[in-house]
């Protein structure tokens, strides 16, 4: 899935800072994920959900193992990392499920509904306090999602499109959380390849049913492949590349807040790419989800 709400990696050290560079990241870390609905929705148009899903999982896995290096384990030691990977499994199909039956515009907004139940996660599994800030920037990005899924001229898609979609946003949020509690050891990537890999295994079953293989592309379709390579490297691997070593060179919260313009993103992709009308509903409901998630991201960190 395309998405900026990511629980960040704490790095281990406090490296020098370079505020013009950490910019730079985050908000190439936005794009590529506020593109992710956009090429999820190009990419459905030749392959099934399932086969996209396990695909962007797996090579991302592959990725990560070799990023990590010596050390990096297949699969997880812990629980917590186990119990993350089957949330990341079911996010990334729901999602796909939930993109091709709405409009990517949506997609991309709504994502950010797990912002919502990210809050009561972290208060139920985390302990952490529930502020009056978080509290109204769930609050607030709740509001953006109910104006978004209000019915009426401006708004394309379905209702069960987006509520696939914001199920998703509630497992990556589970993700997420799981993953703030599994134990740190070495790098980032140590850390995700197990994570992916489960994730991945997870995932797999979906591939044995009928209507998996029933809408393939052909193999002389040179965009549908296309699509699907940008997915997974600029949608996929990329935005992990470049966030963590943002986290390097940048102070979260800074980093957090660039990051909260990837709807934004998703929503301009959207209408320059595939051409998607965008109704005043969502705008508006664009820019109220947005408040919400700069309200909590000043004060989480």
């Amino acid at each position: 899935m395309g998405r900026a709400q990511r629980e960040p990696v704490q790095p281990a050290f406090d490296p020098p800072r370079s505020t013009l560079l950490g910019v730079a990241l985050g908000t190439a870390a936005a794009v590529c994920w506020g593109l992710g609905p956009v090429a999820t929705k190009a990419t459905l148009a030749s392959f099934s959900p399932q086969i996209v899903g396990v695909t962007r999982l797996t090579a991302a896995a592959l990725c990560f193992r070799v990023l990590g290096g010596t050390g990096t384990r297949w699969l997880p030691r812990d629980g917590w990392s186990a119990f993350a990977g089957i949330a990341l499994g079911i996010d990334f199909l729901l999602f796909n499920f939930g993109v091709r039956l709405t409009t990517a515009a949506v997609a991309g907004l709504l994502v950010n509904f797990g912002q919502v139940s990210n809050v009561v996660l972290a208060r139920a599994v985390l302990g952490e306090r529930l502020t009056a800030r978080r509290v109204t920037g769930a609050v607030l990005t709740l509001a953006g999602v109910v104006i978004v899924n209000t019915r009426g001229r401006g708004l394309a898609g379905s209702i069960g499109g987006n509520v696939l979609v914001m199920l998703a946003s509630v497992a990556w949020s589970t993700y997420a959380v799981a993953q703030r509690r599994a134990p740190r050891a070495g790098n980032v990537f140590q850390l995700l390849t197990p994570i992916f890999v489960v994730a991945a295994l997870v995932s797999l079953p979906a591939l044995l049913a009928p209507e998996t293989w029933g809408n393939q592309v052909d193999p002389l379709e040179v965009r549908a492949v296309v699509m699907l390579a940008v997915l997974i490297g600029a949608c996929t691997i990329a935005p992990y590349l470049l966030y963590s070593h943002g986290q390097e060179v940048l102070d979260v919260i800074v980093l957090t807040i660039v990051l909260a313009s990837a709807p934004v993103f998703a929503v301009a992709f959207s209408w320059l790419i595939l051409g998607e009308a965008i109704g005043w509903r969502v705008v508006a409901g664009g820019a109220v989800i947005l408040a919400g998630i700069v309200v909590v991201a000043i004060e989480r960190r």
